[in-house]
């Protein structure tokens, strides 16, 4: 029953990732952190993480903006080091409020966007909000694989085409999710039996895609992303109420 609840949650993440680039994470790492716990399910998350990052970074290839990399690229792999360390320190109980609070935070961010669509829009952000932005998206995202929420409220204010960003997006995340994989590989987050668990789990997000693909034009975003965000904010309530 564990597994099968674990392959249906990645499944729904990957229907999530193709549909809206960013999210999959987020919707998943909480989930998972009730079934396994949560170091255990930040580890499992990075193989799978790595490789959907990789298909859906080929759907994109060359489209990524060089300056908006650069600008992102090192404060990423700063807070993904500080997070990773965080991580490995803290205890089971620590570990699970911290991810049930960034779940709780920025899945109120993403149900904020749907009722104000242009609020992020408003503001013209400067380089130095980037390199800040990214910072916190390293952390976010080593912890609890939420960095693509954060750094995307710099990039959706850059101007960027929608295959720019996603681009540009995506090539981000997976060099924060290769440093990932190396970082938790050595601080023993990421075992064996969680490697093999995640690649196992891996075509079954991929599949998740594939529907995603097939789903998205006959869903009412606006809603779909409300609904996936309140299953994110109550799961990120769960494991508060439960640490």
């Amino acid at each position: 029953m564990l597994y099968l609840m674990m392959a249906v949650t990645a499944l729904l993440a990957g229907i999530i990732k193709t549909g809206f680039g960013v999210g999959a994470g987020i919707f998943l790492t909480p989930l998972l952190a009730l079934m396994v716990g949560p170091k255990q399910a930040v580890g499992m998350m990075s193989p799978m993480m790595l490789i959907t990052d990789v298909l859906t970074l080929y759907a994109f290839w060359g489209k990524w903006n060089w300056r908006q990399i650069k600008i992102i690229f090192p404060g990423t792999v700063l807070g993904t080091i500080i997070g990773a360390y965080y991580l490995s320190w803290a205890s089971p109980t620590i570990a699970k409020v911290t991810i049930g609070i960034i779940a709780v935070v920025f899945s109120s961010m993403q149900i904020y966007k749907v009722k104000n669509p242009s609020a992020l829009q408003k503001f013209k952000l400067r380089t130095w909000h980037g390199v800040l932005t990214s910072f916190f998206s390293g952390i976010a995202s080593a912890i609890a694989n939420a960095g693509g929420i954060v750094v995307t409220i710099y990039l959706v204010s850059v101007g960027l085409s929608k295959e720019a960003f996603v681009a540009t997006l995506v090539g981000v995340l997976l060099l924060s999710d290769i440093s990932k994989f190396v970082l938790y590989t050595h601080l023993n987050i990421l075992t064996w039996n969680f490697l093999l668990i995640g690649l196992a789990l891996t075509p079954v997000m991929i599949l998740g895609s594939w529907l995603g693909r097939k789903l998205i034009d006959k869903l009412n975003e606006r809603q779909y992303v409300l609904y996936i965000n309140v299953l994110v904010f109550i799961s990120g309530i769960i494991l508060l109420i439960l640490h």
